[in-house]
């Protein structure tokens, strides 16, 4: 099945709008087929307020119509706890709170679906079997459409692109089994927020992309770092309740628990 050949069959639909690539690609692609979209985000303690930002961005830019609802996943106590299946309690969490979305609306008749591309199909990812429980479509992947097909597709199609790197739920810095924090959310953002500003000498960004892991202890993940980089790292990181940290060099960011924690250690900092 083709994206178009899922557009002509479905003309109503309600999407799960995180505002990253995939979502965004989604939406103005059905919008250019014509679809009547309604587009939902998701709001928490969980999301990177960067990330609300730019989906309402999005939205007001493609002339998208957007609901937004909160949710505190932290409610829920295998989330809280980080269990190993936390993606899909999550997942699920979040798929029920955008039916009652859709019930208040009185546009339960709409088709559910999600940005899940088909990567993801080949990954570990635990909320795939809450898509499927609650028969949530994922179009991108019915279609066969990879993270790098999507790309050229939208940059083909010339509408905004994330400026920056997508910062995935806050919840993913977490090794499993390890206990949730709100205020400690809040901190890894405004940390990870600060260190994706620092520049070099030269004016350039130091760090393309990064996260701050919990292992507890604190572990920045990053795909290069530079001696002269510490002194502003360990500023940053101290001044947010980080001070005794490593750093480790992957050279995927994404997916970090589930591989092993493999990487190059570059010490303690």
């Amino acid at each position: 099945m083709t994206l178009s050949d899922f557009f002509a069959e479905q003309k109503r639909l309600a999407i799960a709008f995180s505002g990253g690539l995939d979502s965004r690609f989604l939406c103005a692609s059905a919008l250019k087929a014509n679809c009547d979209v309604l587009a939902i985000h998701i709001r928490g303690p969980h999301i990177p307020r960067g990330e609300s930002t730019g989906a309402r961005a999005f939205a007001a830019t493609m002339g998208l119509r957007l609901e937004e609802v909160a949710v505190d996943p932290l409610s829920v106590p295998q989330i809280a706890n980080t269990d190993p299946l936390r993606c899909y309690y999550c997942k699920r969490l979040m798929l029920q709170s955008l039916g009652t979305v859709l019930a208040h609306l009185g546009e339960e008749e709409r088709i559910l679906c999600d940005g899940s591309n088909a990567d993801d199909l080949s990954r570990y990812r635990p909320g795939l079997r809450a898509l499927q429980e609650k028969g949530v479509l994922s179009p991108l992947a019915l279609a066969g459409l990879s993270k790098a097909d999507i790309l050229k597709r939208a940059r083909d199609m010339g509408f905004p692109l994330p400026k920056e790197q997508a910062r995935p739920c806050l919840l993913t810095r977490y090794d499993y089994h390890l206990p949730v924090k709100r205020d400690e959310l809040a901190r890894i953002e405004e940390t990870e927020e600060a260190l994706l500003r620092l520049k070099d000498e030269k004016g350039n960004t130091c760090f393309a992309d990064l996260r701050l892991r919990l292992t507890p202890s604190p572990l920045l993940q990053v795909t290069r770092f530079l001696p002269q980089w510490m002194g502003m790292t360990d500023k940053i990181m101290a001044a947010n309740g980080f001070a005794d940290y490593a750093v480790v060099e992957t050279a995927s960011i994404s997916g970090f628990f589930d591989q092993g924690k493999s990487g190059t250690d570059s010490g303690k900092h």
